[in-house]
């Protein structure tokens, strides 16, 4: 017998994709990507819902616009795309669901920009009169359906609430990712519970850059800290830059070279300027931890390990 996903798979193929019901939390904003229509046209733009009846997709182009695709317009390799988005919306779903919190994404329009974001909210009860704290996460490579799923474990055992935004990558024009995250931020704020005094902020690799960099773009917030996987501060140019002082937790790989040769000067940077900062390694590259190691480093930064 073909399994659910061969079967599914073949009928992509062959241009006729049925796709399964799945949950509104899996019709989000995916990665901005290029398009390839049958008669040879381009479009830049993001999934934004696919349509099972009507077998179409809808797609948002970077000015915000929606474009509705019947999936046959499609080549077989952004059909083939589309399959891999939806198996991996219903696997965020399984997952979420698996460890008892849930997942909202929302539209996050701006005054002049959209940044659509996930929220991962873990399960429980919140004491009375209390908030959780808020870590926003930047993936280097703009796949934030995917960064959120990644680390959706830690969140659930160290009770923080995670956002990951779409859009933001290291190839993003610097001025755009400023403007975006000024955007968007307040609508985070606005949006989810979080305790005030406790947000951080990371990533990975230049994600961890990103992070580093919105603390001094916003000196008035509280940064409670900043989770550093593979992260700098994005060069010595960047050393005098005026960080708060914080928590920093950098999480590297034993084996990445490049970040750790400078990882004892950053670290005494960042102390210049009032921070803590513990060094949390693991066996591997240039890459992002297990779940057990971004558990103690979530748990460090929140203070609740030594």
């Amino acid at each position: 017998m073909n399994s659910p996903n061969r079967s599914r798979l073949g009928l992509l193929l062959a241009g006729c994709l049925l796709l399964p019901m799945f949950s509104a939390a899996t019709r989000a904003n995916s990665e901005m990507r290029e398009w390839k229509l049958t008669t040879g046209d381009k479009l830049r733009a993001q999934i934004e819902d696919v349509d099972e009846a009507a077998q179409t997709v809808s797609l948002q182009g970077e000015n915000g616009v929606n474009t509705v695709l019947a999936l046959d317009r499609l080549t077989t390799m952004d059909r083939a795309w589309i399959l891999e988005w939806v198996e991996m919306g219903e696997e965020l779903v399984s997952k979420a669901t698996k460890l008892g919190g849930r997942i909202e994404h929302y539209d996050g329009k701006g005054k002049t920009l959209t940044t659509g974001f996930h929220v991962y909210f873990p399960s429980g009860e919140i004491p009375t009169g209390t908030q959780r704290p808020l870590m926003i996460l930047f993936d280097c490579s703009g796949k934030s359906m995917r960064y959120l799923m990644r680390h959706m474990e830690a969140a659930e055992i160290a009770k923080i609430t995670i956002v990951t935004c779409d859009l933001f990558s290291n190839k993003m024009d610097n001025d755009e990712a400023k403007l975006r995250f000024r955007e968007v931020f307040p609508l985070i704020e606005a949006t989810v519970p979080h305790d005030p005094s406790r947000i951080f902020m990371g990533g990975t690799s230049g994600g961890a850059v990103r992070a580093y960099t919105e603390t001094v773009n916003y000196p008035t917030i509280p940064w409670a800290g900043i989770y550093s996987n593979g992260g700098w501060l994005g060069g010595t140019n960047n050393w005098d830059k005026p960080y708060p002082a914080m928590r920093v937790a950098m999480v590297n790989g034993d084996k990445d070279l490049s970040v750790n040769q400078v990882m004892d000067d950053e670290a005494e940077v960042l102390r210049q300027h009032g921070s803590t900062v513990a060094v949390i390694a693991f066996e591997g590259g240039h890459q992002l931890p297990p779940a057990t190691v971004q558990v103690k480093a979530f748990k460090w930064l929140l203070k609740e390990i030594p």
